[in-house]
């Protein structure tokens, strides 16, 4: 356990330390007055490098080292909007975020990113869109892309040009750079456009082993946007590229994004509520589902493992048991105690043995948090982080968004 709860803090260390359910606190941002562009690019910022009150144009943090260059490149082309949300962590020292749990501060996100999207399409019909972030805003954009692909929000799938994910924490293990299309390096081009810049872009980043703290290990896909959606993640970049079979690590992550951290002294009660919580619903879940209870015999017999229900119950999106999810589980473990009790020899060695077993299981699943050659990987955690401008992901990026413009360009001309 010791390595798990070294290499959970490391993330959330890293997650949040770069400088470079709606809460409902969130307003979305008018876009910027003046004529419509053939592309308005939507940047989401990390942790702590926006807030409620941010600008929309100020080309700061991540997410301002991409989109810069690119205004800067084509500015008669391009217009930017830089969408205001908690961009919080809890609070937690050194984050530099709102005080807002990051799972609420996501859903703002998103309903800000979604809101600001539907004003642009309304008041400019021939402009598309391309949208941009990075780390917590990464998550915030990959939540926005899945509902427009799927058709689920209110902004039309063709009018999307393209997503750029950099150290995405919700991103599915294994995602290839372009998700959806294994091998495939260069974006599809933009609807309506012939494609020909795009065409000259290759994203050739290496696809990271993995998956995103925040992710649940499924890949639901973004429906009518694959093909135009790139999910940048460097290896050891723990964000995007937690260890593959790290549950605990993202039950870490789960409990971190519900905590409420306000200030040093009240974060080891909010983190125990919040631990005590997450291990409360589990127990309930398993006491429903994973014993097998006959008259006289009683096995834990998991229908899902135990560190899958773990990471289940440490998901923010998780609802918490009803009151009779919890009424039935405690009447379930009473006639557990009671077969237990009237045949102690015969049932309570073997159900300390299979639990024994779970728990084994457990560890086994994580032993990737033992293993010397992922510490290596892992030995540069917050540079590989924060280095996505150092090293070369971002002016892939600004390449892409640039022949965007241009293919679009020409298509109205």
């Amino acid at each position: 356990m010791t390595g798990v709860r070294l290499l959970a803090a490391t993330v959330l260390t890293a997650a949040c330390a770069s400088t470079v359910c709606a809460s409902g606190s969130v307003v979305a941002q008018p876009p910027v007055s003046g004529p419509c562009p053939v592309l308005w690019v939507l940047g989401v910022q990390g942790t702590g490098q926006s807030s409620t009150t941010a600008s929309a144009t100020a080309d700061t943090g991540m997410v301002g080292a991409l989109l810069g260059p690119v205004v800067a490149a084509v500015p008669h082309l391009v217009q930017r909007t830089y969408v205001a949300y908690p961009a919080g962590f809890g609070g937690a020292v050194g984050t530099g975020g709102d005080p807002v749990p990051y799972a609420a501060s996501v859903a703002d996100g998103v309903a800000a990113l979604e809101a600001t999207a539907q004003r642009i399409v309304s008041d400019c019909p021939a402009t598309a869109l391309a949208v941009v972030g990075y780390s917590q805003g990464a998550h915030v954009v990959s939540d926005f892309a899945r509902r427009v692909g799927t058709g689920e929000a209110a902004i039309p799938p063709e009018r999307v040009a393209g997503v750029a994910l950099f150290s995405d924490p919700d991103r599915a293990p294994g995602t290839p750079v372009i998700p959806g299309r294994p091998g495939q390096v260069v974006p599809d081009p933009a609807p309506g456009t012939s494609g020909a810049a795009v065409s000259t872009v290759a994203i050739t980043t290496a696809p990271a082993t993995g998956g995103g703290i925040a992710g649940t290990g499924a890949d639901p896909g973004y429906g009518a946007l694959t093909g135009r959606v790139a999910d940048i993640c460097v290896e050891g970049d723990l964000s995007c590229a937690a260890p593959d079979r790290a549950a605990l690590l993202r039950v870490a992550a789960g409990i971190a994004a519900r905590a409420d951290l306000r200030d040093p002294v009240a974060a080891l009660g909010s983190i125990q509520a919040v631990l005590s919580g997450v291990l409360g619903d589990t127990w309930t879940t398993v006491v429903n589902n994973d014993f097998r209870v006959d008259p006289g015999v009683v096995d834990y017999a998991p229908e899902t493992g135990l560190a899958q229900r773990l990471t289940e119950a440490a998901d923010p999106r998780t609802p918490p048991p009803t009151p009779e999810d919890i009424a039935s589980a405690s009447a379930r473990w009473g006639r557990i105690t009671g077969v237990v009790a009237a045949d102690p020899i015969g049932q309570l060695p073997k159900l300390a043995g299979q639990l024994s077993g779970a728990f084994g299981q457990l560890v086994a699943e994580n032993a990737d948090l033992s293993n010397p050659v992922v510490w290596l990987r892992y030995s540069d955690v917050i540079g590989r982080h924060t280095g996505y401008a150092a090293t070369g992901q971002l002016a892939t990026g600004v390449a892409w968004l640039t022949a965007l413009a241009h293919d679009l360009a020409g298509a109205q001309s």
